[in-house]
């Protein structure tokens, strides 16, 4: 290697230009200088556009990555569900407008599903996003002893432009957890968008949260402006879509023979 390639290598990777520390094979000789500059700099832009969506991807906590595309839209299984509505999410519109989601219904319905592939979209888009179980999320909090570290909690959830909050409701909370979880919630009203998934009807919150008036005031801060998924239906949608894939599998396997 010439010494003015070793000094280029060097000074790229000082610089962390890794595109820039390999060239050669992104210049072409027929091209004009600020032809080839531009495609070293093309290259090196998608790299780092690689980089922050994986970091986005580390940072959103997803406990896996779910899409639209792996989503069975059939009003078989989700007869109340506006499939319409659904789409309009994957734009990601609702964050700037720092509305709220509300995917409600039983278990087994997709609404985790839901969540992750609208959380995901919003990542590709380049948006901060953050995924929580409310059970893990409130026990964060309890363990938190002093009230400026539970205020500097609070302040780093709340950086994420979406909060994905699941399985509101499937646990109930005593006294100090409702107060916790209030707090987040309170604090993201109308100030950033999340989404939250409960296996609960609103009307049946007091189950888990004993202090009526408590669990009306959450209610009302997570419902106020929000689009509601209702994904209550005959079907168990990830007992079917599994058995629906077995299916194909042996389908598929028998054709082989």
């Amino acid at each position: 290697m010439s010494e003015q390639r070793e000094s280029i290598k060097k000074a790229a990777e000082r610089l962390r230009l890794s595109v820039f520390a390999k060239y050669e094979p992104y210049i072409n000789p027929k091209h004009s200088f600020e032809e080839n500059l531009n495609a070293l700099l093309q290259e090196q832009v998608m790299l780092a556009d690689e980089e922050r969506f994986r970091h986005r991807i580390r940072y959103a906590g997803f406990p896996q990555v779910k899409t639209f595309d792996t989503f069975v839209m059939s009003s078989e299984y989700l007869p109340h569900l506006n499939f319409d509505e659904l789409r309009s999410l994957k734009d990601c519109a609702f964050i700037d407008e720092k509305c709220n989601i509300v995917a409600l219904g039983p278990s087994g319905r997709g609404k985790t599903h839901v969540a992750l592939a609208v959380g995901y979209e919003a990542v590709k888009r380049g948006y901060s996003v953050r995924f929580k179980r409310a059970c893990d999320m409130v026990n964060e909090m309890n363990e938190i002893q002093s009230e400026k570290k539970l205020s500097a909690y609070i302040k780093t959830i709340n950086r994420s432009q979406l909060l994905i909050v699941d399985e509101v409701g499937y646990l109930e909370y005593d006294a100090e957890s409702a107060n916790l979880l209030f707090q987040v919630v309170g604090a993201r009203c109308e100030k950033a968008s999340t989404i939250y998934t409960t296996n609960l009807p609103f009307s049946e919150w007091t189950q888990f949260i004993k202090n009526e008036k408590l669990a009306l005031a959450i209610v009302g801060r997570i419902t106020y402006g929000a689009v509601i998924l209702n994904m209550n239906g005959p079907h168990d949608w990830r007992l079917e879509y599994t058995r629906n894939m077995k299916l194909r599998t042996n389908v598929d396997s028998s054709d082989n023979c």
